[in-house]
C-alpha cells in the first residue's frame, strides 16, 4: 500500500467529517487508509464516522492521550510506504495527494515533506519554520515583546519573509499536513511521547534533518487548514502546553544546563508579560469605552481575561515546566 492518512481527533465531530468527505473526494491515484485515532472524544464523533464512512479504520482512546501518543498508535497499524499526519480540521484540495506521493516516488532523499496551507478564507497560513532559537522564543512569549528586543531573531524563526510560492527545503514543515517516509520513522524512531501535544512534529523532523534527510514545502499541494479547532477549545491551557513542549524541545536538543539557565529569564519573563498584558489592557478597554468602540472592548476584555486567568489559574505550572 502505497499511503496511510492518520488522523488524531478531539471532539471536532463536523471538522472531521468534513475532512473525511474531502479525502473521499479527492482520492489519490493509488490505494491507501485512513486511520482515525480518537482521544476520548464525547460528541460523537466515532459513531459518525462508523456510519458514514465504514472504510475506515478507528482506535478509539478511554482518554486523550495527546498527539504523539495517538499519532504513535496510527503508525504502529499502518501499511502505507508513505504517512500522512493530518488534522482533523482541513479540507483537501484536487490532486494534493497525488502531488505530495509523487514527489516522494520521484526525490528519494525527501524524508518529509508538506503543501501549502491556507486559512479557511483562501489567505496563506505561515507552515514553515526554522528550528526555534532562544532569542526568538523570548520575544515570541514574554515582555521582551513589549520592548522589541529579539525581535529579528523572531521574524528569522517564524521565516516572515517567505513568501510560500515555491518549493524549498526548510528545517521543519507544519505537523497539520505532514507526509513522511515510513522508512525514514523506522530509521528514526517514531513521535517522541514526551510531547504530549506541539513541538512533537518539531523534533521528528529535528531527528530527520540530523539524520541526512530532506525536508520540504511543496506549494503544487494545496490544503486548507481552519486551525485551532480542537485546542480552542482551552486556550490558556493550550498556551501552556505549547511553552512547556517548547521547553522540552530545548532540553533535548539544546541541554539540559543551558535550557536551565535559559528559564531563569524565560519563566520570570513570561508573567512580567501578562502583568503588562492586564495592565495595558484595561487602559486600552477605558479608552475604547470613551471613543465608543465595541470591538476595542470586547479585545480588551478577552486580552485581559486570558492572561489573568493564566496568572491566577496556571502560574504554578510555569515552573513546574
Amino acid at each position: 500500500m502505497k499511503l496511510t492518512i492518520v488522523i488524531v481527533n478531539w471532539n471536532v465531530k463536523e471538522d472531521l467529517i468534513n475532512c473525511l468527505r474531502s479525502i473521499e473526494e479527492n482520492r489519490p491515484c493509488t490505494f491507501f487508509e485512513v486511520v482515525v485515532v480518537d482521544n476520548a472524544s464525547s460528541d460523537g464523533s466515532i459513531e459518525a464516522v462508523k456510519s458514514r464512512f465504514p472504510d475506515v479504520t478507528i482506535i478509539t482512546n478511554e482518554q486523550n492521550r495527546g498527539f504523539a501518543v495517538a499519532s504513535n498508535q496510527g503508525i504502529e497499524v499502518s501499511q502505507g510506504e508513505y504517512i500522512l499526519f493530518l488534522n482533523p480540521d482541513t479540507i483537501i484540495h484536487p490532486g494534493s495527494l497525488d502531488s505530495l506521493i509523487s514527489f516522494l516516488d520521484n526525490n528519494p532523499r525527501v524524508g518529509v515533506c508538506g503543501p501549502k496551507l491556507l486559512n479557511g478564507e483562501g489567505t496563506i497560513q505561515r507552515s514553515v519554520r526554522r528550528f526555534p532559537s532562544f532569542r526568538g522564543v523570548l520575544y515570541r512569549h514574554t515582555a521582551f515583546r513589549f520592548l522589541g528586543i529579539f525581535k529579528d531573531e523572531y521574524k528569522k524563526w517564524v521565516m516572515k519573509d517567505f513568501k510560500h510560492n515555491r518549493q524549498m527545503d526548510v528545517d521543519q514543515v507544519m505537523g497539520s499536513a505532514l507526509m513522511v517516509r515510513r522508512s525514514v520513522i523506522d530509521n528514526v524512531g517514531d513521535m517522541d511521547e514526551k510531547f504530549f501535544m506541539y513541538y512533537e512534529e518539531v523534533d521528528l523532523c529535528y531527528r530527520i534533518k540530523q539524520a541526512g534527510w530532506r525536508v520540504v514545502f511543496m506549494p503544487e499541494a494545496v490544503i486548507t487548514h481552519l486551525g485551532g479547532r480542537s485546542t480552542g477549545q482551552i486556550p490558556v491551557r493550550k498556551r501552556i502546553m505549547a511553552m512547556a513542549s517548547l521547553l522540552k524541545f530545548f532540553r533535548k536538543h539544546r541541554g539540559k544546563f543551558v535550557t536551565g539557565v535559559f528559564n531563569c529569564v524565560f519563566k520570570p519573563a513570561i508573567i512580567v508579560r501578562d502583568v503588562m498584558n492586564v495592565a495595558a489592557g484595561a487602559v486600552t478597554y477605558i479608552f475604547a469605552g470613551i471613543v465608543l468602540s465595541k470591538k476595542g472592548r470586547e479585545k480588551s476584555v478577552e486580552k485581559v481575561k486570558k492572561s489573568t486567568i493564566l496568572l491566577a489559574k496556571y502560574s504554578w505550572l510555569l515552573f513546574k515546566m
